[in-house]
C-alpha cells in the first residue's frame, strides 16, 4: 500500500570524532558513534502536517465528543486509518507497511493524542504494542498471517496484561493456561484491556507454569480469538476516550490452538519486557500531544478573551501560566526524542524512556490544569474542551506504569 507521504531511512552512524576540550592541555578523548540531532528531516515535517490535516479532516473535535458520549467505536475510522497508511506506519514493506521506524509513530502517537484519547485507544493496542510484539517474536508464518490484516484494517488486537489483583506487579499473575493436545485451556480474568470488546484477536499473558521461580519465568503470550467458547467481556465506563472502552475479560475453559502461542513457552514476560520502553517512548509523545494541546487552546483563549480592557493574556498571572506551559511543551517534545534517539541508535535507554512517560504525563497534568484555570468557568463546562484534556490527562499518570513506578525504574537504574 503507498502511503501518500515518505518515511526517513533507518538511523545511520557518524565515525568516532575528538571533541575539544575546555582546559588547555587536557588530553581526554570522548568517542561518539552518533551524531544527537532531534530535528525531523523534511520527509517527516511533510509526514507530520499530512498527518494533522488528515485527522482534523476525519476526526473533529464535535464528531470524537458524539462518538464518547455514545460510546461508538469509530470503525469508519479504524478503515480509514488502513486507507491512509497508518496502520502500516513502522512496518517493514515485506508486510504490507509503509515503512519508517519510531519516529514516524511518535509522529502519528502525538497527533492523535492532541485531537483526543479516543484516537489513540483506536490505534495504540492494535498496532503499536500487539503488532510490534508479533513482529518482533513472532515466527514467519504468524507474521505472514497476522501483519497484513492489520495494515488492512482487517484485524483488531487487544492487550490483556493486568489482572483485578495484578496491576503493577504483572509477575504474579494468575491467569493460567495449560496444555491438552494441540490446544491451550485457559482460565481467570483480566481487566482493563481496552478495546477488547471490539477486537478479533487479545494479546493475552498468561502463567503456563505454577512451578517457575521466579514466577515471571512462567508466563507465556497466547494470540486469543475473541469468539472464542467461555470468552465473556464486560464493558467498563471511564474518564476519558470513551468511544473505545476499556474491559473486563473472563476466560471460562476458553481453548486456543497450540500454533497461537507468540515466541516460546515461558517468554511472555521478555516478550513484554522487551517491548515497554518503546510503549513508554511512545507514551511520551502522546502526553507531548496532550500537553501542546491544551497549551494551544488555552494560549488561544488568552489572546481573544477580553477582561478589563484587554486580552486576558496580557495580565502577568495569566501570562507567567502560559509561560511555563509553552516550556513544559518543549521539555516533553525533547525528552520524548532524546529517548527516541536513543531507542533507534541501540543505546540502552529504559531510564530515559522512564524519564520521558514521567516528566512528559506529569506535564500534561500540569498544562491541562492551568488551560482549565485560564478559561476560568467555561474551562469547567463540558461545551469547552480544556475539560477534555484534564480528564485526559489523568490516564497519561497511570496507563503504561504509574508515576511512582516510574520513579522506581529511574531510581533502579541509578543504582539505588
Amino acid at each position: 500500500m503507498m502511503a501518500p507521504w515518505s518515511c526517513r531511512p533507518p538511523a545511520t552512524t557518524v565515525p568516532a570524532r575528538r571533541l575539544p576540550t575546555r582546559r588547555e592541555g587536557c588530553q581526554t578523548e570522548i568517542s561518539r558513534s552518533h551524531d544527537m540531532d532531534f530535528s525531523l528531516t523534511k520527509e517527516q515535517k511533510l509526514f507530520q502536517s499530512t498527518v494533522r490535516e488528515f485527522l482534523e479532516k476525519e476526526a473533529p473535535g464535535w464528531l470524537i465528543r458524539e462518538w464518547e458520549e455514545q460510546g461508538q467505536y469509530p470503525y469508519d475510522l479504524f478503515q480509514k486509518f488502513a486507507e491512509f497508511g497508518l496502520l502500516g506506519v513502522g512496518l517493514p514493506e515485506e508486510y504490507g507497511g509503509s515503512g519508517g521506524g519510531l519516529t514516524e509513530l511518535a509522529i502519528v502517537s502525538e497527533e492523535m493524542a492532541a485531537r483526543g484519547q479516543s484516537l489513540v485507544n483506536v490505534f495504540t493496542p492494535t498496532v503499536e504494542f500487539c503488532r510490534q510484539a508479533i513482529l518482533g517474536f513472532g515466527n514467519e508464518e504468524q507474521k505472514r498471517h497476522f501483519l497484513p490484516r492489520i495494515v488492512k484494517g482487517e484485524c483488531r488486537m487487544a492487550m490483556g496484561l493486568t489482572e483485578p489483583n495484578h496491576g503493577s506487579d504483572l509477575a504474579t499473575l494468575e491467569t493460567m493456561a495449560y496444555l491438552d493436545g494441540d490446544e491451550y485451556v485457559i482460565n481467570g480474568s483480566k481487566i482493563f484491556t481496552t478495546g477488547a470488546h471490539i477486537s478479533h484477536y487479545i494479546f493475552l499473558l498468561v502463567r503456563t507454569d505454577k512451578t517457575a521461580s521466579p514466577p515471571h519465568r512462567g508466563l507465556s503470550v497466547l494470540l486469543t480469538p475473541t469468539d472464542s467458547s467461555g470468552l465473556t467481556i464486560r464493558t467498563l465506563r471511564k474518564l476519558g476516550g470513551d468511544a473505545v472502552h476499556t474491559c473486563e475479560v473472563s476466560f471460562d475453559n476458553v481453548r486456543v490452538p497450540r500454533s497461537n502461542l507468540l515466541h516460546e513457552e515461558g517468554k511472555g514476560w521478555h516478550i513484554v519486557m522487551a517491548h515497554l520502553d518503546e510503549e513508554r517512548i511512545l507514551q511520551g509523545a502522546k502526553c507531548t500531544g496532550t500537553t501542546r494541546a491544551a497549551f494551544e487552546y488555552a494560549l488561544k483563549y488568552a489572546k481573544e478573551r477580553e477582561q478589563f480592557g484587554q486580552p486576558i493574556g496580557k495580565f502577568q498571572a495569566i501570562a507567567h501560566m502560559l509561560a511555563d506551559m509553552a516550556s513544559d511543551v518543549e521539555i516533553c517534545r525533547l525528552l520524548t526524542h532524546y529517548a527516541i534517539w536513543r531507542k533507534e541508535n541501540g543505546l540502552p535507554c529504559s531510564k530515559e524512556a522512564a524519564m520521558a512517560k514521567l516528566v512528559t504525563s506529569e506535564a500534561a497534568m500540569r498544562t491541562s490544569h492551568k488551560a482549565v484555570q485560564i478559561l476560568g468557568g467555561y474551562g469547567y463546562t463540558m461545551e469547552y474542551e480544556a475539560q477534555r484534556y484534564f480528564r485526559e490527562s489523568k490516564f497519561w499518570e497511570i496507563g503504561g506504569g504509574t508515576s511512582q513506578i516510574q520513579r522506581d525504574i529511574i531510581a533502579k537504574r541509578l543504582g539505588l
